[in-house]
Formats: C-alpha cells, structure tokens, sequence
C-alpha cells in the first residue's frame, strides 16, 4: 500500500515486500517437498512466521505514510514562517539618569533602620564611585532626607542596588523623578 504522494520510504517498503513475497514463495516450495519428513509442526511454523512478515509489511507501510505525512507537514511550517515577516526586538525602555554635579539630589530613604542603619547607609552612598558627596540633612521616625551629588550620571535603579550590595539590606525605588532631581528609596523589612 503506498499513499499518493511518492515517497524515499514507498520504494523501500515495496522492495521490502517482494523479498519477503519471494522468501515465502521459497519456503512453500520447501516445505512441499519436505512436507512428509517435518509434518505439520514445520508448516505451523512457517505459518506463523508468514503472519509475523505479513504485519511487518503493514506496519513498514503505515510508517512510510507518516513519514510521508510529516514530511508535508515539516515543509509547511517551513513555507509559512519564511511567509512571515521577522519579528522586530523590542528594546527596553530606558530608565532616565540623575545628571551630576548641581545642588544634588533630594533622596528620601524611608525605614531606614535605627540610627547605626543612617550610618550604614551614608557609608554606602559614598563608596559609589559615581557618588562625589551624601550628606545627611534630617533623620526623623526611622526617615532620612539626604543630599547626594554624583560625580557621573546614575539611574535610581542603580542607586538602589549600590545601598543594597553597601549594606546588606533590600532597598527598592519608591519614586524616581530624575528632572525634578527627587528620588524616594525605601527599605523593605
């Protein structure tokens, strides 16, 4: 059995099929002429074995139509996404920088943890190599209003993770406002 669409694998399987036809052919003619020496024992044998290379003939052939059927399949897909046009990469939107120099940024950092925190977290703002000065202003109800003047441009993100690799504590952006040069941080709990 092949399918309409001519195949690699139909040519194989009818091969298949007329060495196998021809071996059964061979094996009768065996068989009759030794018949009386083996008996019945050795044509159920044959028998069986002709069943087992009957169905292997069908499932070969039922092979070869999926194979034939995937192939279709494969080359369709293969058609439809050359059709479409590629996909163009969104690009991230980019977050705005704190500009340097100038009076500085107001940041207000609130949860700021005890007053040993305040220090730990002035500490970490200076190391920042884009940090020329962080100066305390008002440190009230665990809030603290600091000025920060960079040396080079920053985005509020990267002040964040600065504080937080500085002094071991989550710290994430509230509020960024980078034209207004206002920045509100917040430490998580």
């Amino acid at each position: 059995m092949t399918t309409g669409n001519p195949s690699p694998h139909g040519d194989s399987t009818e091969r298949a099929a007329e060495v196998i036809a021809r071996a059964l052919v061979e094996a009768h003619g065996l068989l009759a002429a030794d018949r009386d020496a083996h008996g019945a024992e050795t044509l159920r044998a044959i028998e069986r074995f002709g069943t087992i290379l009957t169905r292997l003939v069908e499932h070969t052939e039922t092979l070869s139509a999926r194979m034939a059927e995937l192939t279709e399949a494969v080359a369709s897909l293969a058609e439809q996404r050359a059709a479409q046009p590629p996909a163009k990469p969104q690009l991230p939107e980019m977050e705005r920088s704190f500009a340097p120099g100038g009076e500085g940024i107001d940041v207000t950092i609130a949860g700021v943890p005890g007053f040993q925190g305040l220090m730990e977290l002035q500490r970490a703002l200076v190391r920042m190599p884009e940090v020329q000065s962080a100066a305390v202003r008002r440190y009230q109800d665990d809030e603290a209003a600091i000025q920060l003047v960079l040396s080079q441009p920053m985005t509020s993100s990267a002040v964040a993770e600065g504080v937080s690799a500085g002094t071991g504590k989550r710290i994430i952006v509230d509020e960024s406002q980078p034209e207004q040069l206002r920045l509100r941080l917040r430490f998580l709990a």
